[in-house]
């Protein structure tokens, strides 16, 4: 039994809660400028400036390199109003791509977040499109969701009440 914990305690220590690693990189923009700063694996970071009132997109790719929750958060500082923008998320065929499906769409008309869930090797797309407005700048996070720490502690507790369970069946036996 006790080999047993101890082998079971040793896999928890060796198993890391480390978060994904996030690409993102830009695809096409019409209408407006972006650029990507990639300071750090788990959080990508894209920023847009609009320079002129009208119609503008602004397309991203992600990609990770294993299966993880993200939250995406959008941004922006507008001069003026924003009116009839868009954001579109999901799965494309590939880098630059078509989307698989349809896309979720999210009405916008000011700041917001939302969370989704990567898969490993897939690409999927950040379009945001339709926005008729002024002069504005726009910034897009996408960030890995860290695996809670109470997670690694569930694993040993649980592991003790069955250790004591047993022990209770063991003292009823004899």
């Amino acid at each position: 039994m006790k080999n047993a914990m101890l082998f079971c305690i040793a896999l928890l220590f060796s198993v890391g809660a480390n978060a994904a690693t996030l690409t993102l990189s830009t695809v096409s923009s019409s209408g407006a400028t972006q650029s990507v700063d990639l300071n750090n694996n788990s959080t990508v970071l894209a920023g847009g400036t609009v320079e002129n009132t009208g119609l503008w997109e602004s397309l991203f790719d992600v990609q990770t390199d294993v299966d993880t929750p993200v939250k995406v958060e959008w941004s922006f500082n507008p001069t003026s109003s924003l009116s009839n923008a868009q954001l579109a998320f999901g799965e494309i065929t590939g880098s630059g791509g078509s989307y698989v499906g349809l896309p979720t769409i999210f009405n916008i008309t000011g700041d917001f977040v939302f969370t989704a869930i990567l898969t490993a090797g897939t690409f999927f797309g950040v379009d945001i499109f339709n926005a008729t407005s002024d002069v504005l700048k726009y910034d897009l996070s996408i960030s890995a969701v860290p695996v809670p720490a109470a997670l690694w502690l569930f694993a040993p507790a649980l592991m003790g009440f069955f250790g004591l369970r047993r022990k209770a069946l063991k003292a009823t036996a004899a």
